[in-house]
């Protein structure tokens, strides 16, 4: 992991105390339009009875049980209380624990090529406390009855989803896993995209990517993040180029004596190259960081 970019827990706790509840439908509303983009449309939703194709009648249900062991059906969803010990992608020191209960209606799945094979991921958010929510991505092998190879908790905030597009192939054997972890108020979005790859069959955490949307009076300011595979050479994977671009538009409110920040475009833009001494991803430059450090003082 190169560093953690975004709000701290207490810094997010702190947002959502300006919320009353009354106005929560109103805020969720506005804010839609600053949120992080929906699932990526390549993972599909299956319902967790359906069979899984091509592994001789099991069920998406007894996949998440690898995870999610006690999980039970209960109406027009399932319920559980139960998750299998699993680290944080981000380090020790990141993350909550599962909720108590949870609930689910689907699972997210998105097949991925990893060290040269093809494999399976299950994404499944469990929310949690207000502050951060708990997603669990479960790494399988599909050959024969499917079997878990890995499990690692990745939410950043409060929802996370796969990204669109969730996979950006490195090489011929290697995809680039990209999930997105979001909240918002009336005025402010957050978003946090998480790079992974799956290495000695494990899921790494590469870096991860802060952005923030506002809309206040006089102006609106979004960013949007972009992810694409660079030059490979003879490397084992290819560049990693990020690129946020960010828009500032003016609006027609009056907002008295208010400063507006001006109108315009700009755009950030890093590439991260393996750096085969070190064994990771390393960033062009810190272009990001500060990035999200001039968003810090926006909260």
């Amino acid at each position: 992991m190169i560093g953690r970019r975004g709000p701290t827990r207490a810094e997010k706790g702190e947002v959502r105390m300006r919320l009353r509840p009354a106005s929560f439908l109103l805020a969720a509303c506005l804010a839609l339009p600053l949120a992080a983009p929906a699932p990526a449309a390549e993972a599909s939703r299956p319902q967790l009875a359906d069979a899984v194709p091509g592994a001789g009648g099991t069920t998406y249900l007894d996949l998440a049980r690898q995870v999610l062991p006690d999980l039970a059906p209960e109406g027009s969803s399932y319920r559980g209380r139960t998750v299998i010990d699993m680290r944080h992608v981000g380090g020790a020191d990141m993350g909550v624990p599962p909720p108590e209960a949870f609930q689910i209606f689907n699972v997210a799945v998105r097949p991925v090529r990893a060290e040269g094979r093809d494999r399976l991921l299950l994404l499944f958010d469990l929310g949690g406390d207000e502050a951060e929510g708990f997603a669990a991505l479960a790494l399988l092998d599909p050959a024969g009855e499917p079997s878990l190879l890995d499990a690692a908790q990745v939410a950043f905030d409060r929802w996370t989803s796969f990204r669109d597009p969730a996979v950006i192939p490195l090489g011929p054997g290697d995809d680039l896993l990209l999930t997105t972890s979001t909240h918002f108020n009336s005025q402010q979005g957050y978003a946090t995209t998480a790079m992974s790859l799956v290495r000695d069959g494990r899921l790494q955490l590469v870096d991860t990517v802060f952005t923030f949307d506002e809309r206040l009076c006089g102006f609106e300011r979004v960013q949007v993040p972009a992810f694409r595979a660079g030059a490979r050479g003879d490397r084992r994977y290819a560049d990693i180029v990020v690129t946020v671009s960010e828009e500032t538009k003016l609006t027609q409110e009056d907002c008295g004596s208010s400063d507006l920040p001006a109108a315009g475009v700009r755009t950030i833009e890093v590439t991260y190259r393996w750096d085969a001494a070190q064994m990771r991803f390393l960033p062009d430059s810190d272009a990001l960081e500060v990035l999200a450090g001039e968003a810090a003082t926006r909260f």
